[in-house]
């Protein structure tokens, strides 16, 4: 949200695909932060794009390049990956791939040889997503969940395959210890960007994300 909302105030619109949050909630999740969401959708710099679960054959893709190109956005989320893969069957997904990408993937054996060619791999289904929201031109945040097993997983996302696709991973945590709720940040991947490891502290106030 903060990236969105700072984006939209400094100049560079942006959109919000929602499958895993309502539209009101959004914006009531901005109001405790000081955050106008509303003011901005009603100035063409930040729209929303709620996911229909309880249809057939969604032309999600057809929804969001609609409202890039009617706010000129440069920025965009997705909220979620996770979500959008357990619902695929009520959309169409254009049906695109980087031959590249599929042949750097199979020769490095991340993912089986026919991973993409396989009409129901969730996985497939992800890549394709990544890659057509890719096309928009914005710069796009996409959120997912972490693999079960954390640190012990041999992969970092609970698809396996958009940590290899995407640009950067990103990876937050959230642990109670005793009464205190302990937060990290750890940027494991940006390409062609120099990152420090190690997973950094951070809270959130007022002012949104903050390192620690």
């Amino acid at each position: 949200m903060e990236y969105l909302y700072k984006g939209a105030i400094e100049g560079h619109p942006g959109v919000y695909v929602s499958l895993d949050m309502a539209d009101d909630i959004f914006r009531e999740q901005g109001r405790q932060f000081g955050w106008d969401i509303a003011k901005l959708e009603k100035e063409d710099k930040l729209a929303i794009v709620k996911v229909p679960l309880d249809r057939k054959k969604v032309k999600l893709f057809d929804s969001i390049s609609e409202e890039v190109k009617r706010i000129k956005a440069e920025r965009m989320v997705f909220d979620s990956l996770a979500a959008f893969a357990i619902n695929i069957d009520q959309f169409e997904v254009p049906l695109v791939y980087d031959e590249d990408i599929v042949r750097v993937l199979s020769s490095s054996n991340i993912v089986d040889q026919n991973l993409f060619y396989t009409g129901d791999s969730k996985q497939r289904i992800t890549y394709l997503t990544i890659n057509h929201l890719s096309k928009f031109g914005t710069t796009n945040i996409i959120i997912t969940d972490e693999a079960s097993g954390g640190g012990q997983n041999s992969q970092a996302t609970v698809d396996g395959v958009s940590e290899y696709v995407c640009d950067g991973l990103v990876n937050l945590t959230a642990m109670t210890v005793g009464d205190t709720l302990s937060r990290t940040l750890e940027i494991k991947k940006m390409r062609s960007t120099k990152i420090d490891g190690g997973a950094k502290s951070y809270d959130i106030d007022q002012n949104g994300i903050s390192l620690l």
